[in-house]
């Protein structure tokens, strides 16, 4: 065997081992799939050149030289796959592989089966065995394998133009790759060979060296398919290989030299010395390897499990979520320490980007948002050159998703995201940019040792966020009790003023119904006495009568009224309604009062008043009762009671010069059993209930007024005296009640009786 052959059998061993360590891993991955089996088709290729070269009879050269032929003819068919398939990003339906396959194993039937079409005879040659071609055969064979490499460089070129980023990189290399070696090995097995020159076909696989070694920086350097570890694993193979086969040849040579084929004591002493020496020197290159290559390629440099023991010991003492995340970043910047880290984490509604290292500003929410889609449900974690390099995507519905995702990571130079979970739920995202300056790899252990932090950090926020809930809800209960013990003081306090008024209200009652009642005993009794003796004084005590039975049936009314609405059980019989008549009426019932206090009561009425839409009776009992109380808090001076319409109301007022009110008292005016002056200071400074009033009168006017679509309100200085007015609605058209015959009864229209 030539040296010609022994290179080709090491180069295609190398990419064959390269190419299964790829695929057996991998085998999820379409594109890394064809790029594995395009890398063994490319040593099986190297093997069988080596093959043919080497062979000493005929019939063998022929069957290693179909074999190389073959092994060729299918490097381009997976070429082309691996291309469609990496820069699609998606996978490539069955029948697209078939179809494209017809050419290739067409051809390959051709190369095995037939004597005549391609490879016709094979010649024994001591500078090297040569293979007999057919040449229109061959021309054709060169065409199919042309046009898929130069299909899969277009691809590749015009995935190229568009990409960039880490993209652009990882598509350069490759590019690179396939074009240097498919243009040299094209040259010297395909070219040449027409022309007749068959001697230099050994140096064609020697250029997938260059090819694999483009390969190999776009996996270690841009994480091309995330396999990282494996090409660290696979250059330790080759290596310690290497080594091993080349200290075996030394000492093997010196060993010959010294002892010829000899063995002997002094062999078997020198073989002992020599196999320690070996030791050495391997245990100093295992330590090389460890130290230069394996701490940034496959091992993490550094004890992951201690460090995530301490992690968990430490979070034992932990209970808010700043101090859970303050821990984390103190153990990744310890260990990985990455150009940027920050964490990512959803709180209610809101989502919160939290940096620890560097600064940057990017959409953290949608970042979140597409993570948590079912597009990456299942992920541990996302790497930018996974994303780029080999994650396929089949639904459309995804496909803006996560081009959208690998925008938002390339423009903000972020390279991993690791998830965090708790109970399927996604709580927080690890967010790390690049490895180190130098380097935007993680290696898979890395990635590991941050998905184990990332769980154990999942069941410590959501333990945090319950001691936060807790905290929140002790804080609040405890605002609670304390709003609701202030609150349960002030019922208290209304209670006991409540059940106070209502005491007042019955001496005031039993004081109101009683004085009318007694000025009607007096009188009817002077009236007995002296009405033979002067007919004509009689009128007087009649007056004094009927003023005290009005007044008892007014107190009577406000009682049912009060009731009638604190049970809503209050009727209201509305009708079309002349205010004017209805203002008459009740001033004709004060004259009286009006005569005997001396004060001047003046009516201001528009002309051609409009009718309102109210209850007669209520209005009467409205009237009366501010009425009542402009009379009874006037000593001297006047009343005005003055109407006015609008479009849609007719405005009331009763202006009187009396006592008026304090500003504070105003708002509660309409409150039941509310008083103004509900004590007097009599003697030695005891306070006694002031007689005069129930407090129940505005709260009757309050609440019917309201009841019939109306307002109230008030103005009033001490002093000066008080103004309130009140609105009811125009009447236009509504539908009118009739009153039933045995509502007419007047009695019963004023409240006395259901």
């Amino acid at each position: 065997m030539n040296n010609y052959a022994y290179a080709l059998i090491v180069i295609g061993l190398v990419n064959i081992i390269f190419g299964f360590y790829v695929l057996i891993p991998s085998r999820k991955s379409q594109a890394v799939r064809f790029l594995a089996l395009s890398i063994i088709f490319l040593g099986l290729w190297g093997v069988g050149l080596a093959g043919f070269l080497s062979s000493n009879d005929v019939q063998t050269a022929l069957y290693w030289s179909r074999f190389h032929y073959v092994a060729s003819i299918y490097i381009a068919y997976f070429i082309l796959l691996f291309e469609m398939s990496l820069t699609q990003k998606k996978k490539i339906d069955f029948q697209t592989v078939m179809l494209l396959q017809i050419p290739v194993f067409l051809v390959s039937l051709a190369v095995v089966f037939s004597d005549s079409l391609i490879i016709k005879d094979v010649l024994l040659e001591k500078s090297g065995n040569v293979a007999l071609l057919n040449r229109v055969g061959h021309i054709t064979y060169g065409v199919v394998f042309a046009v898929y490499y130069l299909i899969a460089l277009m691809i590749n070129l015009k995935a190229l133009i568009k990409s960039n980023g880490i993209l652009k990189n990882q598509l350069t290399l490759i590019f690179t790759g396939f074009l240097l070696t498919g243009f040299l090995g094209g040259t010297f097995n395909l070219i040449l060979p027409i022309l007749g020159n068959y001697k230099l076909i050994w140096i064609g696989p020697q250029f997938s060296i260059i090819f694999l070694g483009l390969i190999f920086i776009a996996i270690v350097k841009y994480q091309l398919f995330n396999i990282r570890l494996l090409a660290g694993k696979v250059l330790y193979v080759i290596t310690s290989a290497s080594l091993l086969y080349i200290t075996f040849r030394i000492f093997l040579n010196i060993h010959l030299e010294i002892f010829g084929e000899r063995l002997g004591w002094e062999a078997l002493i020198f073989g002992i010395v020599i196999s320690i020496l070996f030791a050495l020197l391997y245990d100093k290159y295992r330590e090389f390897f460890q130290e230069k290559i394996s701490t940034r390629i496959i091992n993490l440099g550094y004890d992951a499990s201690k460090f995530l023991d301490r992690f968990t010991y430490s979070l034992g003492n932990i209970v808010t979520e700043d101090s859970v995340l303050k821990e984390l970043h103190g153990i990744v910047k310890e260990t990985i320490d990455p150009i940027y880290f920050s964490i990512i984490v959803k709180r209610d509604s809101a989502v919160i980007n939290k940096q620890y290292t560097g600064n940057k500003v990017f959409d953290n929410k949608r970042i979140f948002e597409i993570v948590n889609s079912p597009l990456f449900a299942k992920k541990k974690s996302i790497s930018l050159g996974e994303l780029i390099g080999a994650f396929n995507v089949d639904d459309e519905s995804y496909k803006v998703a996560y081009g959208e995702l690998i925008t938002l990571l390339e423009r903000s130079d972020l390279h991993l995201l690791v998830p965090v979970h708790y109970e399927k739920e996604l709580i927080a995202i690890l967010i790390l940019g690049k490895r180190d300056l130098n380097s935007t790899m993680y290696i898979e252990q890395e990635i590991a040792f941050l998905q184990s932090l990332a769980s154990i950090t999942g069941a410590s926020l959501a333990r945090a966020t319950l001691y936060q809930q807790v905290q929140n809800f002790n804080i609040n209960l405890q605002k609670d009790v304390s709003e609701k013990t202030k609150e349960l003081q002030r019922n208290v306090e209304e209670l006991e003023d409540a059940r106070r008024k209502e005491r007042d209200m019955l001496d005031i009652m039993g004081h109101e119904l009683r004085t009318p009642a007694t000025i009607v005993k007096l009188n009817t009794d002077l009236l007995g006495k002296f009405v033979d003796n002067n007919p004509k004084s009689y009128q007087k005590y009649l007056d004094r009568i009927k003023n005290s039975i009005e007044n008892e049936i007014r107190l009577i009314d406000t009682l049912l009224s009060s009731a009638k609405l604190e049970g809503k059980k209050i009727e209201l019989n509305r009708e079309r309604l002349s205010l004017p008549e209805q203002i008459e009426t009740v001033l004709h019932g004060y004259e009286y009062q009006i005569k005997q206090k001396g004060l001047r009561v003046m009516v201001d009425l528009e002309d051609d008043m409009k009718d309102v839409y109210a209850d007669k009776v209520r209005v009467v009992e409205i009237i009366d009762n501010l009425l009542s109380n402009a009379i009874k808090y006037t000593d001297e001076g006047s009343i005005i009671m003055k109407a006015e319409d609008t479009d849609d109301y007719v405005k009331v007022s009763i202006i009187d010069s009396g006592k008026g009110i304090p500003e504070k008292e105003i708002p509660r005016l309409g409150t039941k059993f509310h008083r103004i002056e509900n004590y007097i200071t009599g003697e030695s400074n005891f306070n006694i209930v002031r007689p005069g009033g129930t407090g129940l009168g505005l709260y009757v006017v309050y609440a019917l007024i309201e009841m019939m679509g109306g307002k109230i309100w008030v103005h009033s200085q001490v002093g000066k005296g008080t103004t309130f007015s009140f609105t009811l609605p125009v009447y236009k058209g509504q539908g009118v009640r009739i009153p039933s015959v045995d509502e007419k009864n007047l009695f019963e229209k004023f409240g006395l009786k259901k």
